[in-house]
């Protein structure tokens, strides 16, 4: 499950990420569910965000997360657990995950 929000008409906020427990792990029916999602957000970001957010991605970690959201998306710590996605790691998340080339 995946909700973003739009604040003030120009930032993409990422509000939850939610994959099936059929989907953690090695043993998951379909592989790399997660990146999809937040590449996905990453894509939102570039169609829905405007002016200094446009391709910025910003959303809340859990604390166990961050060093997850870190190595693997390459996101970065903004303030305490707020994180965001800048919009050369999205664009790779997006042509990673998606298969899209964006310019």
């Amino acid at each position: 499950m995946l909700t973003i929000t739009i604040f003030n008409e120009e930032m993409v906020f990422m509000n939850k990420v939610e994959i099936a427990p059929h989907n953690y792990g090695g043993k998951a029916r379909y592989k790399e569910v997660a990146g999809c999602l937040i590449a996905f957000s990453c894509k939102e970001s570039f169609e829905r965000g405007k002016g200094h957010y446009n391709g910025f991605l910003s959303f809340d970690s859990k604390t166990k997360l961050i060093e997850l959201y870190q190595n693997k998306y390459n996101a970065k710590i903004a303030m305490g657990h707020k994180m965001y996605i800048d919009p050369i790691a999205g664009k790779a998340l997006i042509k990673k995950y998606l298969n899209i080339d964006s310019k």
